[in-house]
C-alpha cells in the first residue's frame, strides 16, 4: 500500500527519556543536532539534505530532544550560522532528513506560538526535554496539532475537480478557461476541521464553501503531517456530479474547473519548472498521483 510522502518514522521519539535531565544532558554530548531558524521557519539544509551539527559545534539555543538514541537526534532553535542556508522541507532529501525535518519545523512553530499561558499570561517554561511548557500557574501546555482535510473529488469517469485558490491565482476566471491553467497552481479543496466537527463533515462543509458542489460518496485515504505551521493533513476521496453548477467563494478561490487526465498530465508539464520542492512531497500531489495511476 502506498503512503504519502512525510507519513514517516524516522525516528523512535522515546518518551520515556524526556522526563529524564540526566540522560539528555548525556545524550546531547553524542548527538546528532539539527538547526531551525524560528525567524525564517526553516531548517539549516541544502538541496541534499539537514545539516547536522555536534555538541562542539552547534549554536547555542533552546534544545529540544527528537528521538533516537544511537545517536539521539536534537533540534536547536538560533539562527542558521553564517555561510550555511535555511531551506523549507526539500522533496529530494531521503526519508529519515523528511521525518526529522518535519518533527522539527511542525515543534518549532508551536514553540514559537504559545509564549505565554493562555490563561494567566505567565511567560512559558519549557520541561520535559521541550515537550512541555509551564508557568506558575495554569495547566501544562502540551504540543498542538492542527486537524486540517484534503480531498480529490472525481466525476466517476475520467475527470477531477481542481481549485486555484487566490494566494496562487490572478483575479477569478470562467471555469471553463484553459487559458487560466497557465496563470498558478491548481489543486485539490482543503480547509481545516472546526471545533465539534468530524473531518468528513468538515470536507463536505469545505467543499460546499468553496465550489457549491454537493458529494455523493466519501472515503479516508490516509494522513501525513504538514509542519507549516503544525497542521495533520486527512486525505480524502469523493465523488460528485459534474453536471452541477460551480459557485466559487470569492476571497478563496479564483478559479475551479473539471480536468481529464491527459489535461492534469499537460498541465503538470507545463509547471514542473516552476512547481515548489515542498508541492511534490504535498498530500494533495500524493492523491493526484494515485488517480492518475488509477488507483
Amino acid at each position: 500500500m502506498q503512503t504519502p510522502p512525510l507519513a514517516i518514522e524516522a525516528l523512535d521519539r522515546c518518551d520515556v527519556h524526556r522526563g529524564d535531565q540526566d540522560w539528555i544532558d548525556e545524550a546531547w554530548q553524542r548527538a546528532r543536532i539539527v538547526v531551525c531558524d524560528p525567524e525564517t521557519e526553516r531548517i539549516d539544509a541544502d538541496e541534499d539534505g539537514l545539516h547536522y551539527f555536534d555538541a562542539d559545534s552547534a549554536p547555542e539555543g533552546e534544545r529540544i530532544y527528537l528521538g533516537g538514541e544511537d545517536p539521539p537526534v536534537f533540534a536547536v532553535w538560533a539562527p542558521v550560522p553564517d555561510g550555511l542556508h535555511a531551506r523549507w522541507i526539500g522533496g529530494d532529501w531521503d526519508r529519515r532528513d523528511l521525518g526529522i525535518a518535519v518533527e522539527a519545523i511542525a515543534v518549532m512553530n508551536w514553540r514559537q506560538t504559545y509564549r505565554y499561558h493562555p490563561t494567566t499570561g505567565e511567560e512559558l517554561t519549557a520541561g520535559k526535554a521541550g515537550w512541555e511548557l509551564t508557568a506558575d500557574e495554569g495547566r501544562p501546555i502540551f504540543p498542538r496539532t492542527d486537524p486540517a482535510v484534503i480531498v480529490l473529488i472525481d466525476d466517476g469517469a475520467d475527470r477531477v475537480l481542481l481549485a486555484q485558490h487566490v494566494r496562487y491565482g490572478g483575479p477569478s476566471r470562467s471555469a471553463s478557461s484553459k487559458a487560466s491553467t497557465r496563470r498558478g497552481r491548481y489543486a485539490c479543496i482543503a480547509g481545516f476541521v472546526e471545533p465539534g466537527e468530524s473531518a468528513e463533515a468538515a470536507v463536505h462543509r469545505e467543499v460546499a464553501e468553496e465550489t457549491g458542489i454537493k458529494l455523493d460518496s466519501l472515503r479516508y485515504v490516509s494522513s501525513q503531517p504538514w509542519p507549516y505551521p503544525r497542521s495533520l493533513m486527512l486525505a480524502y476521496r469523493a465523488s460528485a456530479d459534474s453536471g452541477q453548477q460551480l459557485r466559487l467563494q470569492a476571497d478563496e478561490i479564483s478559479d475551479a474547473r473539471w480536468f481529464t487526465r491527459e489535461e492534469v498530465r499537460r498541465m503538470w508539464v507545463e509547471t514542473a519548472d516552476s512547481t515548489p520542492r515542498a508541492v511534490r512531497i504535498s498530500i494533495a500531489r500524493f492523491l493526484i498521483e494515485q488517480w492518475l495511476d488509477g488507483s
